[in-house]
């Protein structure tokens, strides 16, 4: 059995792609322009970050307080632990996979931070 490719969102920010398993396992596909908020949330489980190709900013709350990371270029990968609030601000187009582990495709919560999510949304509409 292949695996099973296809877009499941696009806006001003580009386009997000389901990449399901055979198993059941799933991979997400981001293409993100340049000035894109993306996440603004936390989900119940832990997840890779893959940046593929350009360069972003990662920011966090650690702590209850806003944790703005370093520029990161391609190729870097981040780990989330399961609960971290985390949002990428992309600094040039770039192309990132998100791995959901331990969750099938239907399975896991994803849960919004708002003062970060609040962001994201105003990002969509400029």
């Amino acid at each position: 059995m292949d695996p099973f490719i296809q877009k499941v969102h696009a806006d001003s920010r580009g386009e997000i792609y389901s990449i399901t398993l055979p198993d059941g396992r799933e991979l997400m596909l981001h293409h993100s322009v340049a000035g894109a908020l993306r996440g603004g949330h936390s989900h119940n489980y832990d997840e890779v970050v893959l940046l593929l190709s350009g360069k972003m900013r990662y920011h966090r709350l650690i702590g209850g307080k806003d944790w703005i990371g370093q520029e990161i270029r391609a190729p870097l990968s981040v780990f989330n632990q399961a609960e971290q609030v985390h949002m990428g601000e992309f600094l040039e187009d770039s192309w990132l996979v998100e791995w959901k582990i331990g969750v099938k495709a239907d399975e896991g919560r994803t849960t919004n931070y708002e003062p970060y999510r609040q962001l994201v949304t105003e990002s969509i509409l400029a």
